[in-house]
């Protein structure tokens, strides 16, 4: 039997070893917590781990398709190249007229007549004015010869002289009035008859028997048979590829038999309606079938603007628009505002990166555009999605026979 002393004693040591594990174990747990924390702390400075990324597949498109001269068809309308309006230059009474509208006159021929006796009266008054100033003269001349003559004499003064010099001086003008006046009356007299300048076709008359007309006034319109020229209106987006000289291909619909070539002889200096220019085609030969008035549709070759330089096609998505917006002092216009220094996006094949790249753009073509520098045959563009590419982004090209996660997918 255990007696007092014994189980204090035993229940005091059995406390100190609680004691003592409680201490171990609080120690220990401790050191525990403080090694998990530092893990962890460890663990939270260093980079997380990436998955690889999966490489963008873009779109590209080969450079090598060359751009030609563009032509463009225009409809006109035939004109007549010499329009004559004529008027007599005197005015009268017309007592005799021998056209007719669609009439065909040779060169010389009689059109119409004025009264001449008017005309008659005026020139054989001008002619009795012009004698009479000659006799004036003769008699200023003689009275100053004799003037003179008396002055040597001491039986004139000089102021005598002088004043029979002047006499004489405003006769001498008179007479050469009179004989201007004269020569005009002989012209106007010569004018009471209309002949044909040039041979053609009476195009207008815009008078009639015993009608009184003016001078100036345009009474018979003709249209010269031998030259012709086609008025076309031009788009301003043409003008400026326009020449004097250059040459046309010019049909027409009502005389598919009848094409010819023609030049370009006027260009208007400025828009019309629909911002258009007039310009003015003159035909190298004339069919007899053609008439002014008739419809003519005008072919337009443009390749001087090329300059005979090489123009490559790629297509207008190539261009990175919002990357030449974002980077304007690189990225201009330039050459009168008729080329632009555009950006593109080149694929690297064995680097597997994008490239941006600077190129100089002409005109468009439908979709497409006209490259004239910075590209070379064999160079593939990004022809898709070049608002989501960078300069220098991994790439690789995008296949149309297997599913591809990229930026440029079709």
């Amino acid at each position: 039997m255990i007696n007092l002393t014994t189980a204090q004693a035993w229940i005091t040591s059995a406390c100190d070893t609680c004691t003592r594990t409680r201490s171990w174990l609080s120690y220990h747990t401790t050191m525990l917590l403080a090694a998990v924390t530092a893990v962890s702390l460890v663990g939270c400075s260093e980079p997380p781990v990436e998955l690889p990324k999966a490489i963008p597949a873009v779109k590209v498109f080969t450079v090598g398709k060359q751009a030609s001269g563009q032509s463009r068809r225009l409809s006109g309308i035939i004109n007549a190249a010499d329009t004559s309006p004529l008027s007599f230059g005197v005015g009268g009474r017309v007592i005799e007229l021998l056209v007719a509208v669609g009439e065909s006159v040779d060169e010389g021929q009689l059109l119409a007549s004025l009264d001449p006796e008017p005309l008659q009266i005026k020139l054989t008054d001008k002619r009795a004015k012009l004698n009479n100033a000659r006799a004036q003269l003769l008699e200023a001349k003689t009275a100053l010869e004799r003037t003179r003559a008396l002055l040597e004499q001491r039986a004139a003064s000089q102021q005598e002289l002088e004043t029979a010099a002047a006499k004489f001086a405003n006769k001498e003008s008179s007479l050469q009035q009179a004989q201007a006046d004269l020569t005009q009356a002989e012209l106007d007299f010569d004018h009471r008859q209309l002949l044909a300048p040039v041979a053609g076709k009476v195009a207008k008359v815009a008078i009639d028997n015993f009608q009184e007309v003016g001078g100036a006034e345009q009474v018979i319109t003709l249209q010269s048979d031998q030259l012709l020229e086609v008025a076309v209106r031009v788009p301003e987006t043409m003008i400026r590829y326009l020449d004097y000289a250059q040459v046309v291909q010019v049909a027409f619909p009502s005389l598919p038999s009848a094409a010819i070539h023609g030049v370009v002889s006027q260009i208007g200096a400025s828009a019309e309606d629909g911002n258009a220019f007039p310009v003015t085609i003159t035909l190298g030969s004339s069919d007899g079938d053609l008439r002014p008035g008739m419809t003519a549709a005008v072919t337009f070759n443009f390749d001087a603007y090329l300059n005979q330089r090489v123009a490559y096609l790629i297509p207008l998505s190539a261009i990175a628009i919002d990357r030449g917006l974002a980077n304007a002092q690189k990225y201009r216009r330039s050459d009168g505002n008729t080329e632009s220094q555009v950006p593109v996006f080149l694929f690297d094949a064995d680097a597997g990166l994008l490239r941006e790249q600077s190129v100089t753009a002409g005109q468009l073509r439908g979709n497409e555009i006209e490259i004239y520098a910075g590209l070379e045959p064999g160079d593939q563009v990004v022809s898709a999605g070049v608002t989501f590419v960078s300069d220098g982004m991994a790439a690789k090209a995008w296949q149309s026979d297997s599913p591809q996660t990229g930026v440029a997918q079709p």
